[in-house]
């Protein structure tokens, strides 16, 4: 497909007319839809998801077209409560489509059971996913998850069972793209963190752990958050200081490091030294990480964002040059509907006999418009989000450049730093959140009003939910 055949403003929006579709075809083949429906069913998935993915595809192909790399990311599969579709779809999507690569965000069990659990757990990951990907000619990328691999008897019991960390090294590690192409630390027989170069395309994707030890103190759920002494000082100095000149780099991990994407919890203040790392390297600086500083200033690459899963929700929020990016989770769970508002508000229940019963996207790495565009799916819609932050100073007005889209455009901005969340009373496991617009306001046409120094979101939703996203920076007057 020629780069010039489709229009920019259709790139970022994924905008496509049925017809517009059917014009451009997939693969360089005349596709019409009743082909993708019975492409559907011969790879054995229902025919709901025919006209469904015919669309993702047709936005994946356009925009590798005009992007430098293209990814999967999915997460939080919790396989025991999962509707089990979305590795065959990430197969044909595989097949179909440029892009190639699937990262895979972690927590893999369910939170309860035993053994016996974790282990039909990881024979259906392995073979429903990976294998399947792998079958397909795509590479399986996985990140290690709080329940990667530990489980609780029940809600209240005080038994369990944890796979050691060499055990579940040997899980996660064990796919045929790990090993043929990762860089992994040789000094860590536990090790689950690693990058993975594509010269090419000039892009360096880098793992990390979040939960890199087990205690010893308790036998389930023993996966601890954190990251020890050992994986930064390897991070820093293989996974980022090595970064070549002119590359972008994605960042992958499973918890997220601040807040907003890790809701109002403390998780920010435990992985401070991770996020440090990622803030002194994008900003040129320095940091320490225990009696060594590491100095950042002669750093010559990017990058992008800070990827990542564990609130089963959709969220973002740029911070100190970085945007961090939380993703829904693929399981058939409820709580990232609440967790997703107001960044995706309209999320719908993952029902069985429907094509949101699975929650993944297809992310492109844009250079040319200094952006990265998400196909959703299953639920939601398709996100932009700009990388270089948009900049006011106190007082003055500014208008982001968003898509025209026909039916119009609902404007919100939301401070960068700043959330609170209230316990869902009727589930446990649930939160609302209420967010601030201390920096700035914006009005029902788009126009942000400077209010405060900070840093502040600015979303843009579209009526059939697509969304562009963009930071902003405000200084003084």
């Amino acid at each position: 497909m020629s780069k010039r055949s489709v229009s920019p403003e259709k790139l970022r929006t994924g905008a496509f007319s049925r017809r517009g579709f059917l014009k451009m075809g997939m693969a360089g083949t005349a596709m019409t839809l009743a082909n993708w429906r019975l492409w559907a069913a011969e790879a054995g998935l229902p025919d709901y998801y025919g006209e469904h993915l015919a669309n993702v595809a047709a936005r994946i192909k356009a925009l590798s077209g005009t992007c430098d790399d293209g990814f999967f990311f999915i997460t939080d599969l919790h396989i025991p409560s999962n509707r089990c579709v979305s590795g065959r779809i990430l197969a044909k999507l595989i097949a179909e489509t440029d892009v190639k690569k699937v990262l895979c965000g972690g927590d893999m069990p369910e939170a309860f059971g035993g053994k016996s659990s974790i282990d039909r757990t990881v024979t259906a990951y392995r073979e429903q996913w990976v294998a399947a990907v792998e079958r397909a000619g795509g590479a399986f990328y996985p990140a290690k998850g709080n329940h990667d691999f530990t489980i609780r008897e029940n809600p209240t019991a005080a038994s369990g069972f944890t796979y050691s960390g060499k055990e579940a090294r040997d899980i996660l590690m064990d796919t045929a793209a790990v090993k043929a192409n990762a860089v992994t630390n040789p000094d860590d027989p536990e090790a689950c963190y690693y990058y993975v170069d594509f010269p090419a395309a000039r892009v360096r994707y880098i793992v990390a752990d979040t939960t890199d030890s087990i205690s010893t103190a308790r036998t389930y759920w023993a996966v601890q958050y954190g990251m020890g002494g050992r994986q930064l000082v390897w991070l820093a100095e293989k996974a980022l200081a090595t970064i070549p000149s002119g590359w972008v780099a994605v960042v992958m991990h499973h918890i997220p490091v601040t807040g907003i994407v890790g809701g109002d919890g403390g998780d920010g203040k435990l992985f401070a030294p991770w996020r440090n790392l990622l803030e002194a390297y994008q900003n040129r600086g320095k940091t320490p990480i225990g009696d060594k500083v590491f100095d950042f200033s002669g750093a010559q690459g990017r990058l992008l964002c800070s990827l990542t899963g564990h609130e089963h929700a959709e969220r973002q929020t740029y911070q100190n040059g970085l945007w961090h990016i939380t993703q829904p989770c693929d399981a058939a769970y409820s709580d990232y509907i609440v967790g997703s508002v107001p960044w995706c508000k309209d999320l719908p229940k993952k029902e069985k006999g429907s094509v949101y019963e699975q929650t993944f996207d297809a992310i492109h790495i844009d250079r040319r418009n200094h952006a990265l565009h998400f196909t959703r799916i299953g639920g939601g819609g398709n996100r932009t989000v700009h990388l270089d932050a948009l900049r006011a100073k106190v007082g003055e007005p500014l208008r982001p450049q968003a898509a025209k889209w026909e039916d119009g455009i609902t404007w919100g901005c939301y401070d960068a730093d700043r959330v609170v969340g209230k316990q869902n009373p009727e589930n446990r496991y649930q939160r609302f959140y209420s967010y601030f617009n201390d920096v700035g306001d914006i009005s029902p046409d788009g126009t942000f009003t400077a209010k405060k120094p900070g840093e502040s979101v600015i979303l843009a939703t579209a009526a059939n939910g697509d969304k562009e996203i963009f930071p902003v920076t405000v200084s003084k007057a």
